[in-house]
């Protein structure tokens, strides 16, 4: 099967060439102005015209939703990501966009109330749910496979977690995900980066 792949926070050419080349759907940029890992805008267009097939999507964390669909306008972006802890109340406006829905996920579970991101979160393209850093293990989302699976089914859904690459396939088939967020990080140094953990997804999906 084919999962839909994202790459996160994407901050330099390296990372953006070697994603392309990799054919994921969507190329994901920093572009909350103050926000660690923020990319300006015009780096973010020069990057693009390097690479050739992912969507570019343009990741807001506290802009006001108008001025995000504005943005998202002027500069070309094929889909925005934006958090549902803020944006729960505007989502009405966001959806005007292709969306992705960034739901975050602590060590007690899901952030938020479950009914509520139902009721109102139906119109994202993606809801993207962000398991890294949070000390809920895979152990513990097995446990509890009856809640997540039917949550993941009512949208296209990602996963983001810290879980070893060989774990991807089963988790993926066995909840009936869409697909998988994976995150950029920093050059060691200028075009220079080791890619090796992230490899190892690719591999452990087939898509080395």
């Amino acid at each position: 099967m084919s999962y839909i792949i994202q790459a996160s926070r994407i901050s330099h050419l390296t990372d953006a060439r070697y994603f392309a080349a990799k054919e994921v759907d969507f190329l994901g940029f920093n572009l909350e102005e103050g926000a660690e890992g923020y990319l300006d805008p015009m780096f973010m267009k020069a990057i693009r015209e390097w690479v050739e097939g992912p969507k570019i999507v343009g990741e807001f964390s506290r802009t006001p939703a108008a001025t995000i669909v504005e943005a998202a306008r002027f500069y070309g972006l094929d889909a925005v990501q934006a958090p549902f802890s803020t944006y729960a109340d505007e989502l009405g406006i966001l959806s005007e966009l292709p969306l992705l829905l960034l739901v975050a996920v602590d060590a007690e579970g899901l952030s938020c109330d479950p009914v509520v991101l139902a009721k109102t979160a139906g119109g994202a393209a993606y809801w993207i749910f962000d398991f890294s850093g949070s000390g809920y293990t895979k152990k513990r989302l097995y446990e509890e496979k009856d809640f997540w699976k039917a949550l993941f089914a009512l949208r296209p859904s990602l996963l983001r977690a810290d879980w070893p690459p060989g774990d991807w396939p089963a988790v993926l088939h066995d909840f009936g995900l869409a697909g998988l967020s994976l995150v950029g990080g920093e050059e060691e140094q200028v075009g220079v980066k080791s890619f090796d953990e992230i490899e190892a997804v690719f591999e452990a999906l087939g898509r080395d």
